[in-house]
């Protein structure tokens, strides 16, 4: 059964990609151009994949799984993504 959740649930699995809280970054869905932080995005958790969706039109925004031991990430549904660096 799908579980829905919101994007800090990211946090982990991004957090093993970057060095730094993920779902503080800014992403820009490709579909409507709403701008919001990742934690903000609608998560769909299924058999270990997670899909985060646009919080406005609903559409995918990336998509984050464990394969084998790699994070694979696909942020096919996002224009840009934007990340405030911390001096």
């Amino acid at each position: 059964m799908d579980e829905r959740l919101d994007g800090n649930v990211l946090a982990g699995m991004l957090g093993e990609l970057f060095d730094f809280d993920a779902t503080t970054a800014k992403g820009r869905c490709r579909h409507c151009g709403d701008e919001a932080v990742l934690a903000e995005a609608h998560v769909i958790a299924h058999d270990g994949e997670f899909v985060a969706r646009c919080r406005k039109c609903d559409a995918e925004l990336l998509v984050a799984m464990e394969h084998h031991d790699d994070v694979v990430v696909s942020f096919r549904g996002l224009r840009g993504l934007g990340i405030h660096p911390a001096y």
